[in-house]
């Protein structure tokens, strides 16, 4: 890691710098829809350059945005069903992240999967919008629903909004994005007057990044970015919107899901877990720390 990249320049996704270093030589591959997804099937992440000037990483190999709809759209959601009761209670953390900041009124929920986050919200009297460009996820969310509220089948470019949302979320989503900046920006005008935006992205600048170097689970390859710090409130002072803070929160899996994950990023110790994980442990829900960062912004 830390090696001068090739000479070819490749500009910062976030601030357009052209001085970058080698921050991990993965094996490069094309994405396919065996590697996106929770039910991947290999985690080389491919060669992720780092920005000299912010700090961004970012894969060097990046898919178009159609590439990126069709893939998402053929993604298997089986392993990512499989840990809903995880998954249901990092969303009820999310809710609690965004009701600090924001009354129940109308919320966007961008990539809203299964619409666990989206079913709390409506039970806590939000007026509730989700897009998901999985077939299949969008199905689940609409019949988690019950009908209520609005779930799209696209990407937020391809999407049929009406602006004026009190409150934006992009959960694990803009990792995923070719240009975050532009993403950022169109997201803040779907956004009323003061209205806010709420995210959660990859650190790499987190000490279990650190830690763990080329192990670190959310090096993936549908992983096109990973902000530190500086380079996320770079990329949202850049598109027009004004700081209100950061943080970590943890997220809830199996002890059975942890192990595998761990297994297949080659973590040392992962053995040991899968035996736990053999026995009557293997469900209980364990809060992880991955190194996460939890992002909120608002509009003038």
């Amino acid at each position: 890691m830390n090696v001068l990249a090739p000479a070819r320049a490749f500009a910062c996704p976030v601030c357009e710098a052209k001085t970058t270093e080698l921050y991990l030589d993965g094996e490069e591959q094309d994405l396919n829809d065996s590697l996106v997804g929770s039910s991947r099937e290999q985690t080389s992440p491919g060669k992720i350059l780092r920005c000299c000037a912010c700090g961004l990483g970012f894969r060097q190999t990046r898919s178009s945005p159609e590439e990126l709809r069709q893939l998402y759209r053929q993604m298997d959601p089986m392993v990512y069903e499989s840990e809903l009761r995880g998954r249901n209670r990092t969303a009820r953390k999310h809710l609690e992240i965004v009701e600090r900041h924001v009354r129940p009124g109308r919320i966007l929920d961008v990539g809203c999967a299964s619409g666990l986050f989206l079913r709390h919200a409506l039970q806590s009297g939000w007026d509730v919008t989700g897009i998901e460009p999985s077939e299949s996820l969008c199905a689940k969310a609409r019949t988690n629903l019950g009908g209520q509220g609005e779930i799209q089948w696209a990407t937020l470019e391809d999407a049929c909004l009406m602006g004026g949302f009190d409150a934006i979320t992009l959960w694990d989503v803009l990792e995923h994005v070719p240009d975050p900046r532009s993403f950022l920006c169109v997201c803040r005008g779907l956004l009323r007057h003061g209205g806010y935006l709420f995210l959660n992205v990859p650190d790499l600048g987190s000490l279990e990044a650190r830690i763990l170097g080329r192990r670190w689970p959310l090096l993936l390859p549908e992983h096109l970015n990973y902000f530190n710090r500086n380079s996320l409130w770079l990329c949202g002072e850049r598109a027009g919107l004004i700081r209100v803070l950061s943080g970590r929160r943890c997220a809830f899996f199996s002890a059975k899901y942890i192990a595998y994950r761990a297994a297949q990023h080659q973590i040392p110790g992962s053995k040991v877990l899968q035996k736990v994980a053999a026995s009557f442990l293997g469900r209980a829900l364990v809060p992880v720390s991955l190194g996460e960062l939890f992002a909120v912004w608002r509009t003038a």
